[in-house]
């Protein structure tokens, strides 16, 4: 139980307070702008690697979860529902770079990127219907051309588009500095 509690704390997804036990984490503006530096970062990273040495096969792997995320959203399955299938698609693209502790850095800011969603979700309900189902398609298009300034460009952009909607979600919620 203790060594869950650890791992659990490492993953940001809970807190251990002196004297006063564990708490499931509340995260913040701030959180969030962290945990998408994180993955912006390992993604750019990730992605320079994959565009270089993935195989076209591979990177048409990346857009079943995008079919998925695609037929969910269509069939009017919930927010977090679609997400996992936007989230599948980062870890995939991590994935494909064949770096382990990418994929374990990226697997712990999906971890918190769940949470932040949640929060985010709770407090701006537009975020279940305003999406730009095109942000991944670019990626992935980009990624299959193989080219490195389209691919840091769709990528950024895609990171500044959901900062942008996850950041009023979290209005209030902790400072955003």
């Amino acid at each position: 139980m203790r060594e869950a509690i650890r791992e659990l704390a490492r993953e940001g997804l809970v807190v251990e307070l002196a004297r006063r036990g564990t708490v499931v984490s509340t995260l913040t503006a701030r959180d969030l702008a962290e945990v998408y530096a994180v993955r912006e970062a390992l993604e750019l990273g990730a992605a320079k690697i994959v565009a270089a040495r993935a195989s076209d096969d591979g990177l048409l792997a990346l857009g079943a979860h995008l079919d998925a995320m695609e037929r969910a959203r269509g069939s009017g399955a919930g927010y977090l529902e679609v997400a996992a299938h936007d989230l599948a698609f980062h870890r995939g693209l991590v994935e494909l770079a064949g770096n382990a502790r990418m994929a374990a850095t990226e697997e712990q800011m999906l971890s918190q990127t769940v949470l932040l969603l949640r929060t985010a979700a709770e407090r701006n309900p537009t975020l279940r219907s305003e999406l730009r189902p095109a942000a991944h398609r670019d990626i992935l298009s980009a990624l299959l051309e193989r080219d490195p300034g389209r691919i840091q460009a769709t990528i950024e952009a895609h990171y500044r588009y959901a900062e942008e909607r996850l950041f009023a979600g979290l209005a209030g919620v902790g400072a955003a500095g």
